[in-house]
């Protein structure tokens, strides 16, 4: 197996670090979305939240 310049390296880690934050980040906005829902299921729970009513 060649090896594998610096550079190269770098980028291969820079890319694996961009993904694991905005998979990261991802995650904390669904849980978010997750929560509030549930928040507002509690305050309202005739109604019904996370459909489009247009349809």
């Amino acid at each position: 197996m060649k090896p594998v310049s610096r550079r190269t390296l770098d980028w291969i880690y820079s890319v694996l670090l961009l993904a694991i934050v905005l998979i990261s980040w991802g995650c904390i906005i669904y849980a978010s979305m997750v929560s509030a829902r549930r928040q507002l299921r509690k305050k309202y729970p005739d109604k019904i939240f996370g459909t489009n009513e247009n349809l």
